[in-house]
């Protein structure tokens, strides 16, 4: 009686291991998503940063020069 209940146990054990790996599977699939998105999200903040900072040097620079020409 005692080795039909260690069988069972094993097979509920190793039932709750395979679905411990697939969650943990699940887990990291949803960590590389949402680490992708957040470096996108990352990338265009600084893309939209870095703009805004060249159209300032660039009014700066037609200000001080009084167009393209910075020659005179």
């Amino acid at each position: 009686m005692k080795a039909i209940d260690r069988g069972e146990n094993l097979t509920i054990l190793a039932d709750k291991t395979q679905t411990l790996r697939s969650q943990a599977q699940e887990f990291k699939k949803q960590r590389t998503q949402i680490q992708r998105k957040m470096w996108y999200q990352n990338m265009k903040i600084k893309l939209v940063v870095l703009g805004i900072l060249l159209f300032l040097v660039l009014i700066i620079w037609l200000s001080v020069c009084h167009g393209f020409d910075c020659t005179n």
